[in-house]
């Protein structure tokens, strides 16, 4: 997503995707002898012995090489990298940009295009590219990968309706409630474990520390940021989005009541910025990046950005905190985990040598020595895809503690809804929120989004 139009997309799409910004910078991590394993004849990380694949050159079809975690895979699985080294098999990362990235792979698929080997996805993308992937079960088997390891979630968006894996989480995010230690600390308030209590806290904020943002939050229109949170309280009150038939039910007497309450956040409780009718996750963001808010609620891997002292403003340094998303009072805490799988396309003539590269990249050894490394402060980057993962002292030593609170929160987390007409029915869902902020009564707009959201799964064909 990218003039002043093109510049707020380009800064939204990075946010949509976890981007840690900066250059690649010098990356030593991982840079092995050539013979690593070849004196007993064995490869780590699950790989082939003998290079039965040597000199294959791979494209995986990727963007975003500005996330941390894929500056530094791309360096392990380029020429003279790690994987090469013990593989023969060198990997050219394109890094198309976000706003091009979807149709660049539907065209790819389509056309049955044989340019590229791999490619990786947005979870809500899934329905349109699965079937043009090679189903991966039969790999996953006779390589004995524990997919148990992942959460429900990203399984989720990296299987098909027949239940076949598409392809393996490479890159994912639960969201989390960041939150300012020392304000809290001060007012001797408890961090909310509810939205309702999020309300509360922030309005008492608000009240005794004058010229404080209680809680930061974007309600702009801008790829579907506006609906995380959203999300969250639809399914913490037992609402949903589509039923079991795909057809529209957010506007259900609980999905008034979640919604409503998350417009009133802006509109009657005024405990957020009359700004964030504009803002997206960069401005929200920025609130407590720059020290105005006490709490956000957003994706884990800012905290990167939230602890570094090139980044934020000095009282915001070493005192940031962070929980488990908030969930429902009286319901649940589901929500929303965005996770990126990575398979093969079915017509790569490369798909031995690609399955090797989605070994590599998604070995848990891997991800945790990529998560681990702070060597270079551009590509610091706490993401990591499986439990052990999260929950591996060394990754939390590195990071503050934030991957065990994200593998808390991703137990019950959610995944948006599997259906090939997404990309149409987010259109649908943010431009509506973005008008309920703007003051449009909410009911009514439901309703109207409702019946546009039937009309597109329609024509979709999930139903007459």
């Amino acid at each position: 997503m990218q003039t002043a139009g093109k510049q707020k997309a380009g800064r939204a799409m990075k946010q949509r995707v976890g981007l840690s910004l900066g250059l690649l910078g010098a990356l030593t991590l991982g840079v092995v002898a050539p013979s690593l394993g070849s004196a007993q004849g064995t490869v780590p990380y699950g790989l082939k012995t003998g290079k039965p694949y040597n000199g294959t050159k791979l494209k995986f079809l990727i963007c975003c090489l500005g996330a941390g975690q894929f500056a530094q895979l791309s360096k392990l699985t380029g020429e003279g990298g790690e994987f090469q080294q013990l593989t023969g098999i060198s990997v050219q990362w394109e890094n198309t940009p976000y706003g091009a990235f979807q149709q660049k792979q539907l065209v790819e698929a389509t056309t049955g295009g044989t340019t590229y080997d791999a490619t990786a996805w947005v979870d809500a993308w899934g329905e349109a590219i699965k079937p043009y992937l090679t189903p991966l079960n039969a790999r996953i088997k006779a390589d004995k990968i524990n997919m148990r390891e992942y959460p429900a979630a990203y399984l989720q968006a990296a299987s098909d309706s027949s239940g076949n894996v598409i392809g393996i989480p490479l890159r994912g995010h639960p969201l989390v409630m960041f939150y300012r230690k020392d304000i809290f600390n001060t007012l001797r308030l408890p961090v909310p474990r509810t939205w309702q209590q999020v309300e509360s806290t922030a309005a008492l904020i608000q009240k005794r520390m004058p010229g404080t943002v209680g809680l930061s939050a974007m309600y702009g229109v801008n790829a579907g940021q506006n609906l995380f949170n959203w999300v969250s309280m639809l399914w913490g009150n037992g609402g949903d989005i589509l039923d079991k038939q795909n057809r529209p039910v957010f506007n259900s007497d609980k999905g008034v009541q979640a919604t409503q309450f998350y417009i009133d956040l802006l509109r009657k409780d005024k405990v957020v910025p009359p700004a964030s009718t504009t803002f997206g996750e960069t401005e929200s963001s920025n609130q407590i990046l720059q020290g105005k808010a006490a709490m956000w609620v957003g994706w884990w891997w800012y905290w990167a950005q939230f602890s570094d002292p090139k980044a934020v403003a000095p009282g915001v340094l070493n005192n940031i905190g962070f929980a488990p998303a908030p969930g429902w009072q009286g319901g649940t805490a589901q929500n929303y985990a965005l996770v990126w799988p990575i398979g093969i396309f079915k017509t790569s003539k490369n798909q031995d040598a690609a399955w090797e590269f989605i070994k590599y990249v998604t070995n848990n050894e891997v991800q945790k020595k990529v998560a681990s490394n702070r060597s270079d402060p551009k590509v610091a980057d706490n993401t990591i895809v499986t439990f052990t993962g999260m929950n591996d002292p060394q990754v939390n030593a590195a990071n503050g503690g934030i991957p065990k609170v994200g593998a808390q929160a991703l137990r019950k987390a959610r995944t948006l809804p599997q259906v090939r007409s997404w990309a149409e029915i987010q259109s649908v869902l943010e431009v509506g929120i973005n008008k309920m902020a703007g003051g449009a009564e909410v009911k009514p707009t439901l309703d109207q989004m409702a019946k546009d959201v039937d009309a597109i799964q329609k024509r979709a064909g999930y139903y007459q």
